[in-house]
C-alpha cells in the first residue's frame, strides 16, 4: 500500500520557476567600457608603431651620419703670444659694450676664431674655422652623446663641415647655411633644407638695453675677416636744473 508523503505532494503541485533561455543583456555601462578598453588598446599599438618607425629613422640616421671615432681636424699653428692677443682683444671689446663706452671694431682673423675657440672647454680641439671671403667654414667632432645621451648615441661622432655666412645690421642677425656635409655624405634633401633658407632674427628693439647684441652696430665677414663694430656711445641726459628758492613774500 504506497504511503502518503506531504512533502513530495505539495511540491509536485507547487509551480516551477520560469525558466528564460534568452541571455541576460548587459547594460549600456558595459559596451561603454569594453570600447573604452578597445580604444585604448588601439591607441597604445598606434604609439608603439609611432615610437617603433622614430627608433628605426633615428637608428638609420645615427648609423649613416656618425661616426665611431673623432674626426682628425687641423692643428691650430699660432703662438702663445698671438692667443693672448685674440683673447685680450675680444676681452677689451666686450668689456667696452657692456660699458657702451666707444671703442675701436674688433678684427678677428680665423686664427684669432681659433684662439678663441681654445678657450672654451667644450669646443676646444672640437672645431676648426677658416674665414675665406665672405663666409666661415667650420669643421667640427663633437661627442654625440654630450647632445642625445642614449644608448644608440654613446660612443658615436658627429664629424662634419658647414659653409655659412653670418652678419649683423639694421637690428637683424642674418644666418644662412650654404652647405653641410656629416660623415663625408650631404644631409637628406628633407633636413638640408631646414638650414639652407636663410634665419633672419630680429632683435627686440624694446627690450633690455644692456644685452650685449643690442650694442653691436654690425658684424660681418669680409675679406678674410670677421669685423664688429660697437654702437656709438648714447650721449650722456643733461643734466636736470637746479631747483630755484621759492619767493618770499612780505606779509
Amino acid at each position: 500500500m504506497p504511503s502518503y508523503d506531504p512533502e513530495f505532494q505539495d511540491a509536485a503541485k507547487t509551480p516551477p520557476e520560469y525558466f528564460d533561455p534568452t541571455p541576460k543583456r548587459n547594460g549600456c555601462w558595459f559596451y561603454g567600457c569594453v570600447f573604452a578598453i578597445v580604444s585604448l588598446v588601439v591607441v597604445l599599438l598606434g604609439l608603439a608603431v609611432v615610437a617603433f618607425v622614430i627608433y628605426r629613422t633615428l637608428t638609420q640616421y645615427v648609423e649613416d651620419y656618425t661616426a665611431v671615432a673623432p674626426a682628425d681636424l687641423p692643428k691650430i699653428e699660432i703662438t702663445e703670444q698671438q692667443r693672448q692677443s685674440a683673447v685680450e682683444r675680444a676681452r677689451k671689446f666686450r668689456e667696452a659694450l657692456k660699458a657702451k663706452a666707444k671703442t675701436e671694431p674688433l678684427v678677428l682673423t680665423g686664427d684669432d676664431l681659433n684662439a678663441l675657440v681654445q678657450e672654451s672647454d667644450k669646443l676646444k680641439d672640437r672645431v676648426y674655422l677658416t674665414i675665406v671671403g665672405d663666409k666661415i667654414k667650420a669643421r667640427v667632432s663633437l661627442p654625440l652623446e654630450e647632445f642625445i645621451n642614449t644608448s644608440l648615441t654613446r660612443g658615436r661622432y658627429l664629424n662634419g663641415e658647414a659653409e655659412l655666412k653670418a652678419s649683423i645690421r639694421d637690428g637683424a642677425a642674418r644666418l644662412e647655411v650654404e652647405s653641410i656635409d656629416v660623415d663625408g655624405k650631404p644631409l637628406p634633401d628633407n633636413i638640408r633644407d631646414l638650414f639652407a633658407k636663410p634665419s633672419i632674427l630680429e632683435l627686440d628693439k624694446q627690450g633690455d638695453r644692456d644685452d650685449l647684441l643690442h650694442q653691436i652696430a654690425s658684424f660681418e665677414i669680409k675679406d678674410g675677416q670677421v669685423v664688429i663694430t660697437s654702437r656709438p656711445a648714447e650721449p650722456a641726459a643733461p643734466p636736470a636744473p637746479p631747483e630755484l628758492p621759492e619767493p618770499a613774500f612780505a606779509p
